[in-house]
């Protein structure tokens, strides 16, 4: 029997995962009941919107679990009261392996799509995280690698789904020359081994960096870093428009995306930059490589010499970089799309029946 109807648990903001896969299943036909959890919010205790006690508290599952019943015990009853026999949930920050737990014994099935790295000491992990997982019909994560660490600690059902590109959030951009201007641009958020990597490569290309006010408070007063950012970040069609004028975006994986020692997974950026129409140069992992291989669709790094020797080479070669580019544009409208991450998704839970 196909799934007509879905209900959608997440933070809904302009740009987020959540609306991007609330799109997408509307586009396949699919009904969805939203719930953005921001509403909820003033279902919490005070200690959890409190910055500074929640901060002190981040780590005690105890607290959370009292401190959000009554934010869960509303959750479970307006996506009992929809009638939807699917749920997805994306990330699901202050949902309770217990209100997952429920809904299951009354019938519906749960999904949670997990877009960080759910094992500690990973900064965006909570307590709940994988007791909630453990309550799932089926755990859907971005690292080939982590569903294996998922599946030793109990998580039932946990898939490999990468993210994919929503033309909508970061669209084609054909109508502006690939690489007008000859440099690297980066986007993304500050990391001290971020800053270290980029203050080494900006003595070598031209750089851009568009990212938050940490860029500006956080790196060194006189360094290359500081002179490289923007002054601001980038969102949406601007950081698309962007991308496209770029000769080459920078993706640099963040120290979540290191698992067993090594880079693994995919992130959006791997889906972004081909969908916007621009020419990615990336931290070579495992899942990336695969998706979009090497010199096919485009290319990779193992370290700082190799990373500063192709973005000088394709700064150089038009040819070669618009070719790649175009060919990962390709690959992306033909199978990375949300709306193909929401079929297989219907698919999986289907199985779960």
């Amino acid at each position: 029997m196909a799934i007509e109807s879905i209900a959608l648990v997440g933070d809904f903001s302009p740009g987020s995962l959540e609306q991007s896969y609330q799109r997408a299943f509307e586009l396949i036909g699919v009904r969805t009941h939203t719930f953005d959890t921001g509403q909820f919010r003033h279902e919490l205790s005070w200690v959890l919107r409190n910055r500074l006690a929640h901060r002190l508290t981040i780590q005690s599952n105890v607290i959370r679990e009292r401190a959000s019943r009554t934010f869960n015990r509303c959750l479970e009853k307006a996506v009992l009261q929809t009638g939807v026999a699917e749920l997805l949930i994306i990330k699901g920050e202050f949902v309770m392996g217990e209100t997952l737990h429920n809904l299951r014994k009354k019938g519906v099935r749960v999904a949670c799509y997990y877009p960080d790295n759910p094992f500690p000491p990973n900064p965006s992990q909570r307590p709940e995280t994988l007791v909630a997982a453990r309550e799932t019909d089926l755990y859907l994560i971005w690292s080939e690698r982590l569903v294996g660490a998922l599946r030793k600690t109990g998580v039932r059902n946990p898939v490999f789904l990468p993210f994919a590109w929503d033309s909508e959030v970061f669209p084609y951009q054909d109508s502006r020359p690939q690489g007008s201007w000859p440099g690297v641009l980066f986007l993304g958020t500050w990391e001290k081994s971020r800053e270290e990597f980029l203050e080494e490569l900006a003595g070598s290309v031209p750089l851009r960096i568009y990212g938050s006010h940490y860029w500006g408070t956080r790196t060194k007063a006189r360094g290359r870093v500081r002179s490289c950012w923007q002054g601001h970040a980038l969102h949406l069609a601007e950081a698309a428009r962007m991308i496209r004028e770029s000769a080459i975006s920078l993706n640099l994986l963040r120290d979540q995306h290191v698992i067993d020692g090594a880079p693994d997974g995919l992130i959006m950026r791997h889906f972004e930059v081909p969908g916007a129409g621009g020419f990615l140069l990336s931290t070579r992992g495992g899942g990336a490589t695969t998706l979009f291989p090497e010199r096919e669709t485009g290319e990779y790094f193992t370290g700082l010499s190799e990373c500063v020797e192709k973005a000088k080479s394709y700064i150089a070669n038009e040819l070669a970089r618009r070719k790649l580019a175009e060919a990962a544009h390709a690959m992306v409208v033909s199978q990375h799309q949300y709306t193909d991450r929401a079929r297989q998704i219907l698919r999986l839970l289907g199985e779960c029946r």
